[in-house]
C-alpha cells in the first residue's frame, strides 16, 4: 500500500516557496520562465515593437566567462549582495563548471563578477573530457554544468549539477554532485554539495536500489532544474533529468539535499544492454529535449519526454512522454517517483531504428482551457518521412495521455520538428503556440477551447536551418515579441564559430522586427553560438550566452551609434 502526496501548486500568498520580491518585480528563476516551460514573460513594460530596431536597439555590453554557456541565464531583481549594494543580478553557468552572478545593467560601473564560483582544482578536478563514455562529443571540448540551474528566493539558494573527472594517481573518478549556493555570496549552503554518484571505470551507481545503473563517466544533466512545491517539504521537491545510456529522473529534498526518488527509462535487466545491430548512436531512452525535457503541472505533475530507446511500457520507456507523481510508501517512509500515465509514438519501433527521437523537443505545457479537454500538451521530436511519413507534432490530453493512442490531434509542421522547445503567448484575444524547427520558419499555431489549429496561422520568413526556441516579452496582452537565436554553424558535434544571432518578431504577425546581424560594422556581433540556447528577456534587457561570454541587448545608446 501507498500514499500518492499530490505535487499542488497552491495560491501565491500562500506558497510554500513563495517570492519575496514585490509585486510587478521580475525574475527568472528557471530555464523558460516557468515550471510549465512557456517561455514568456509577460511584465515587460520597456521593450515594444516600436523601438526594438536597428536604430534604436542593440548589444549594450558583454561579460567573458570561462566556457561554453549552453545552460540559460538567470535572473533576479533588486538583490542585495553579502558584500554589500542592491542589485539586478544575471547569472550563468559554464561547462568550465563555473557559476558567476554579474550585475545585470552595466558592465560600465560592474566590470567584474558580484561574485564566480568555479568547482575545479586542475589538474586533479577538471570538466570531463566530451568524448569519455560514448566516444561521441555532443558538448565539445567539455561537459562541466549543462542544465540550467534553477533559483529559489525563499532561501537564496542556486541549486546545480556540476560533473567533474577527477585523477589521483593512475586512478580516474568520474563525479556527478548536486550544489547548493548562496545567490548572494556564492558560497556553499550547509550540506552542499551532494555526491549524486562517484565511480571509476565503467562502474556506476544503484541510486534508491534502483536496478538500473546510474553511470557518472556518461550521464548528462541536460534539462533545467525544476522546483515543484510539495506538502511536507517546506522549500518543495528539487527536480533533476539525465541523458546518456539511460534517461532518469532524480527528486531531492533541497534543504538537506537527499535523494528521495529515482525514476530510470530503462531497465537493461529485461533486455539485451546492447542496440539491435544496425542502431546508430549510443544510450537508451535519454531524458534531454534540448534542455527542455522535464516540465511540471500546476498540479505537481512531473512530466518527462524521452529519446530513442527500448520500449514495453512497463520499465522501458524509449519515445514516450511519461507522467510522473511523486508517492509515499506506506510502512517504509521512502518515496518513489510513479509512472501515472504516458504516451508512446505509434512508430516508436521505427524512430528506434533509424535514431530520430520523440525526445529531442522539449514539451510546452499549455495554460488550462475551457472546453472539453482543458488541459493540454504540446510535444514532436525529430520528424523526418522515414517513420511518420509526415512531419507531426502531438497535442495531448494531460489528463489522458492515452498511452499510444492519446493524442487530441496532430500538427502539421511543414518542415519537421527537431531539437528545441516552442513557447506560448496570448494577446487578449488569441493564444499562440510558436514553433521553430530544423529547417522551418517560426510557425504559430492557435490554441482555443476546442484544442490547437492543426496548420499554423502564422509563418516568418527567417528560416532556422538547425531550429530555435522562442521566448515572449509582453506586457501582460500586449506589446509581445517573439525573441530567437539563430545558429548558423551546424549544431552536431564541434562548436562552429559563427555568431550566435538574435532575433525579434512581432508576435501578432511574426514580421520581423530586428536581428543582430543588421547594423552596421558587427555593431551588435555576440560570441561564437551556443546549440540550444535560449534567450532571455528581462527589464527591457535581453541576455544571450555564447561560447565565451553573456551578451546583453537593450536599447540605445548603444556603442558605434
Amino acid at each position: 500500500m501507498y500514499r500518492v502526496l499530490t505535487l499542488a501548486f497552491v495560491l501565491l500568498s500562500t506558497l510554500a516557496l513563495a517570492q519575496k520580491a514585490p509585486t510587478g518585480t521580475v525574475n527568472v528563476l528557471t530555464r523558460q520562465n516557468d515550471n510549465q516551460h512557456t517561455g514568456q514573460n509577460l511584465q515587460e513594460t520597456i521593450l515594444t515593437p516600436t523601438n526594438v530596431n536597428s536604430g534604436s536597439f542593440g548589444k549594450i555590453f558583454g561579460y567573458p566567462v570561462d566556457g561554453q554557456l549552453y545552460a540559460a541565464p538567470l535572473y533576479v531583481q533588486n538583490l542585495t549582495m553579502a558584500q554589500g549594494g542592491v542589485h539586478n543580478v544575471v547569472f550563468v553557468a559554464t561547462e568550465y563548471d563555473s557559476i558567476y552572478a554579474f550585475d545585470a545593467d552595466s558592465a560600465t560601473t560592474n566590470p567584474a563578477p558580484l561574485w564566480h564560483t568555479n568547482f575545479l582544482n586542475p589538474p586533479s578536478v577538471a570538466p570531463v573530457p566530451c568524448s569519455q563514455g560514448s566516444g561521441i562529443c555532443q558538448l565539445f571540448p567539455i561537459v562541466g554544468i549543462t542544465s540550467t540551474p534553477v533559483i529559489n528566493l525563499n532561501t537564496n539558494t542556486i541549486y546545480a549539477v556540476v560533473r567533474t573527472q577527477e585523477t589521483s594517481g593512475t586512478t580516474v573518478n568520474w563525479v556527478v554532485r548536486l550544489h547548493a549556493l548562496d545567490i548572494t555570496s556564492g558560497a556553499e549552503k550547509p550540506g552542499s554539495p551532494a555526491v549524486i554518484c562517484s565511480q571509476t571505470g565503467n562502474a556506476g551507481c544503484s541510486l534508491n536500489g534502483s536496478a538500473a545503473t546510474f553511470g557518472p563517466h556518461h550521464q548528462q544533466s541536460r534539462p533545467g532544474l525544476l522546483l515543484v512545491p510539495e506538502a511536507g517539504f517546506p522549500q518543495g521537491v528539487l527536480v533533476v533529468g539525465f541523458s546518456g545510456d539511460s534517461g532518469w529522473v532524480l527528486a531531492f529534498d533541497p534543504t538537506s539535499l537527499k535523494l528521495l526518488a529515482a525514476f530510470f527509462t530503462d531497465d537493461e535487466k529485461s533486455h539485451s544492454p546492447s542496440k539491435t545491430p544496425g542502431i546508430p548512436g549510443e544510450g537508451h531512452a535519454g531524458i534531454w529535449g534540448a534542455g527542455g525535457a522535464v516540465v511540471a503541472d500546476t498540479s505537481g505533475n512531473i512530466y518527462a519526454v524521452t529519446g530513442d530507446g527500448f520500449w514495453d511500457g512497463t520499465v522501458n520507456w524509449g519515445d514516450s512522454l511519461v507522467k510522473l507523481v511523486l508517492t509515499l510508501n506506506s510502512g517504509t517512509g521512502t518515496y518513489s517517483l510513479v509512472p501515472a500515465d504516458y504516451f508512446t509514438t505509434s512508430d516508436q519501433a521505427c524512430r528506434y531504428a533509424h535514431g530520430l527521437d520523440y525526445g529531442s523537443f522539449g514539451p510546452l505545457l499549455i495554460p488550462t482551457q475551457s472546453g472539453s479537454v482543458p488541459n493540454m500538451i504540446f510535444t514532436t521530436g525529430k520528424q523526418v518521412t522515414t517513420c511518420e511519413k509526415t512531419f507531426l507534432g502531438f497535442v495531448l490530453n494531460r489528463d489522458n495521455l492515452g498511452h499510444t493512442g492519446g493524442q487530441i490531434s496532430q500538427m502539421s509542421l511543414p518542415n519537421g520538428g527537431g531539437e528545441g522547445s516552442a513557447a506560448y503567448w496570448s494577446n487578449g484575444t488569441t493564444q499562440y503556440i510558436y514553433n521553430g524547427g530544423d529547417g522551418d520558419f517560426i510557425r504559430a499555431f492557435t490554441v482555443s477551447s476546442a484544442g490547437v489549429s492543426t496548420n499554423p496561422v502564422l509563418s516568418g520568413t527567417v528560416l532556422f536551418d538547425s531550429g530555435t526556441s522562442p521566448v515572449i516579452s509582453a506586457n501582460g496582452t500586449t506589446n509581445g515579441i517573439v525573441w530567437a537565436l539563430e545558429r548558423l554553424d551546424d549544431p552536431d558535434h564541434q562548436p562552429g564559430f559563427q555568431p550566435s544571432v538574435l532575433h525579434a518578431f512581432n508576435a501578432n504577425t511574426l514580421v520581423e522586427l530586428y536581428n543582430s546581424s543588421q547594423a552596421a560594422s558587427g555593431r551588435d556581433v555576440s560570441g561564437p553560438s551556443v546549440k540550444f540556447q535560449v534567450p532571455m528577456v528581462a527589464n527591457g534587457k535581453v541576455y544571450v550566452g555564447t561560447q565565451t561570454e553573456l551578451d546583453v541587448y537593450g536599447l540605445c545608446p548603444c556603442p558605434g551609434h
